[in-house]
């Protein structure tokens, strides 16, 4: 019996000491706020000869970050107005519904199925690039195709 009592404090030891592990590597190391769903694309404006504002706006508005807009150097080829997307984004800063993203990850239809698509914000300054969750669940050397 004291065997049976040896092994079931060592379990409960072990299994301690794993929740532990595992319910401090699950908190987060900072306060990204990410955002994600199905967006569609209502403005892309020139602004100078370098940067680009590009506006999402919500399919489903939910008054939190219904609508993303995203300064950029340029504008990917296949990114045109009135287009609707799923995307994966990281909030830069925010303003009530509306917000500004450091970077996304869109996905844009196609028959082979939807093709990831990274945009960065030339306002975001050095981060840690990794943030979106499709970035960090994939490799881009591997997993995207370059347009």
């Amino acid at each position: 019996m004291s065997k049976l009592n040896g092994y079931l404090k060592l379990v409960f030891l072990l299994s301690l000491s794993l929740w532990s592990q595992s319910k401090a590597s699950a908190e987060p190391k900072s306060q990204l706020l990410k955002v994600g769903g199905d967006y569609e694309v209502t403005a892309i404006d020139h602004l100078n000869d370098s940067e680009f504002r590009v506006e999402f706006k919500a399919v489903t508005p939910t008054g939190k970050f219904d609508v993303l807009s995203l300064h950029s150097n340029h504008v990917h080829v296949a990114v045109r107005i009135g287009q609707k997307l799923r995307l994966s984004a990281e909030i830069l800063s925010s303003n009530g519904h509306s917000a500004e993203v450091a970077q996304m990850v869109i996905f844009i239809a196609n028959p082979q199925g939807p093709i990831p698509v990274w945009l960065l914000s030339n306002r975001a300054g050095h981060q840690d690039l990794r943030a979106t969750k499709y970035i960090d669940m994939h490799s881009p050397l591997t997993d995207y195709i370059v347009m």
